[in-house]
């Protein structure tokens, strides 16, 4: 199914039958009543994922939200939220629809039901953008849920999107994340103390591409073990997409007060610092490993 309208955004015009054939992934999980067409909606910088499936950029939704003419549709397209857009973009466009054209034509009710993103106290991040999840959600004593919610402006997308998948180092970055949120919430004193996470161990298997599509975190506290000084957890995630499991992440951490690491902190960068300084006065004597050979440059 096509649908073809062609209007007037400001000086430029917009043909919908860009889009393509109106079917998404989602087809085939979940058949659609007839006349109900689907459209994903992404990130600029997923644009390449669009090209030839039922999917545009937010940028195309704009072009078409601000057409003068309403579209002629049998029903109204539901606009299903994908990765790439951050908290004010989605705003800025549910503004816009309350006084378009095509308010009648766009089932924008899946936005409103999009989850909310994971604050500093939770993830850490100063920059919302940087903020890769959503606020943790408890299913039980060791299981929680956590949706993932990229942003194109995110420090990981600002020169490596490649390709139309999300980038494996994103997704742990996004499960790092996880262990902070679920272990703020849950499991820490809510009395202002400040607590620094120590990371003994990641490792990451990757079964299968992750798209921008919605995607979320199942976390599962396998051990913990608890001290009067500190807090250590072993937790498994698996970051699941249309019900299969792409990536699964294991990870050990610590959980120590703020003041004690930084006395640590203090003794080790002194150490450190005194250990560069002995082996580069070693290597000036002639002592110890000798430095790398010169290396000729031409130009």
């Amino acid at each position: 199914m096509k649908v073809h309208a062609v209007g007037v955004a400001g000086d430029r015009q917009v043909t919908l039958s860009a889009i393509g054939p109106l079917r998404t992934p989602q087809d085939e999980v979940f058949p659609q009543p007839a006349k109900r067409p689907w459209v994903l909606v992404v990130g600029e910088k997923f644009r390449d994922f669009c090209v030839g499936r039922s999917a545009m950029t937010i940028a195309q939704l704009r072009e078409i939200l601000q057409l003068s003419t309403a579209l002629v549709t049998c029903e109204p397209m539901i606009l299903v939220p994908g990765q790439g857009m951050s908290d004010a973009d989605m705003a800025s466009i549910l503004a816009l629809v309350e006084t378009s054209a095509q308010r009648h034509n766009l089932d924008f009710s899946l936005w409103h039901r999009w989850p909310r993103r994971a604050g500093r106290a939770l993830s850490h991040k100063w920059k919302p953008a940087n903020s890769l999840i959503s606020e943790p959600r408890k299913i039980d004593e060791d299981r929680y849920l956590l949706d993932l919610l990229i942003d194109d402006a995110c420090e990981l997308m600002g020169d490596h999107q490649t390709g139309q998948h999300l980038q494996g180092m994103l997704l742990v970055e996004a499960v790092r994340q996880s262990f902070l949120a679920v272990t703020e919430a849950f499991f820490l004193p809510q009395d202002g103390t400040r607590y620094y996470f120590i990371f003994n161990n990641i490792a990451a298997e990757y079964k299968k591409f992750l798209f921008p599509l919605a995607a979320q975190l199942h976390y599962r506290v396998c051990d913990r073990e608890v001290s009067a000084s500190s807090r250590r957890f072993t937790v498994e995630v698996g970051v699941e997409q249309a019900a299969g499991e792409a990536v699964r992440v294991s990870g050990i951490f610590t959980v120590v007060k703020d003041r004690s690491l930084r006395k640590m902190e203090e003794a080790l960068a002194k150490e450190a610092l005194a250990g560069h300084y002995a082996q580069l006065a070693a290597n000036r004597d002639g002592v110890g490993p000798a430095p790398p050979p010169e290396v000729a440059h031409a130009g």
